[in-house]
């Protein structure tokens, strides 16, 4: 059988972007936005980071990225 390979980068820029995002957005609105905004960016942060623990590093040469990239053998 073949090997499936996929790769959660895209998850993880989206990441990036949307906090990037909503930091520009934070000092524009009043306090009570900026609350709920802080509480959506360390959201984001802890998802960003558990991809990052939950895919340890391979190999620079292979993928550069934290290792977010998987290849499964199908039984």
């Amino acid at each position: 059988m073949a090997k499936i390979g996929f790769s959660l980068h895209p998850v993880a820029a989206a990441i990036r972007r949307a906090e990037k995002k909503l930091r520009l957005l934070r000092p524009k609105v009043s306090k009570a936005d900026q609350k709920k905004i802080d509480v959506n960016l360390r959201a984001l942060e802890k998802s960003y980071r558990l991809i990052r623990i939950q895919c340890p590093p391979r190999g620079l040469e292979e993928h550069p990225l934290f290792g977010q990239w998987f290849i499964t053998n199908p039984k």
